[in-house]
């Protein structure tokens, strides 16, 4: 389903949530902003790895299939930008967001770390 182009694109939220689970190796370290560059980084990475798969004949869904002739349509998102690597900021399918949140959670050693899903309600406050 294509959306009309008399239509704004709708902005894609991500969210890397629990982001206070992850381990640094600093005290100091904003375990949000940490969060959201894994998630980024992870998702441009298979969503490059798919392009390469689409680009490259004959995909692994075709194996098989009698008629290899055509080409798959696995439909989703299109990530076959021109050149380079894929990139969210250079995506032109609509604004993409990444937020980290996270809520309460007990460490091994007993304390209390208090997170928030405050950015979620802002961007929702915001954008609806």
């Amino acid at each position: 389903m294509a959306i009309p182009p008399s239509q704004p694109l709708p902005t894609l939220l991500i969210l890397a949530h629990k982001c206070d689970l992850i381990k640094t190796s600093s005290l100091s370290a904003d375990t949000s902003a940490l969060a959201v560059t894994r998630v980024q980084t992870i998702l441009e990475r298979e969503l490059e790895r798919r392009k390469l798969s689409q680009s490259g004949g004959m995909g692994v869904e075709a194996l098989g299939d009698e008629n290899n002739n055509e080409k798959s349509n696995m439909g989703g998102l299109d990530c076959r930008g021109p050149g380079g690597t894929f990139k969210f900021e250079n995506w032109e399918g609509g604004e993409v967001v990444f937020l980290g949140t996270s809520v309460q959670s007990s460490r091994s050693d007993g304390k209390s770390v208090k997170g928030s899903i405050a950015p979620l309600m802002d961007w929702i406050e915001e954008n609806m």
